[in-house]
């Protein structure tokens, strides 16, 4: 357990290192544009280009919710009686 937790640890932080590296190039920040970004815009983009990804997210966070509710059900008898008000035989 103790390896996989340091595996990932490594794979954040080379992660992040090469997100940094990207993001901190002359390239990426060269060009500018000129236009502005709207609402309309965005909309029309997320309604258009991104309507089959944005929903298989949400499917996907559904699931994981539905998921975590399951498991932190507490089904141990005595609180089973507890909840239900009835009394141990």
């Amino acid at each position: 357990m103790k390896f996989v937790s340091l595996v990932t640890r490594i794979g954040l932080l080379a992660m992040a290192m090469i997100l940094i590296s990207v993001l901190s190039a002359e390239d990426v920040w060269a060009d500018s544009s000129d236009e502005q970004p709207t609402t309309n815009g965005l909309a029309d983009s997320l309604l258009n280009d991104w309507a089959l990804p944005l929903l298989f997210v949400g499917v996907l966070m559904a699931a994981s919710m539905i998921g975590a509710a399951y498991l932190i059900r507490d089904e141990r008898r005595e609180n089973l009686l507890w909840e239900f008000g009835g009394e141990e035989e």
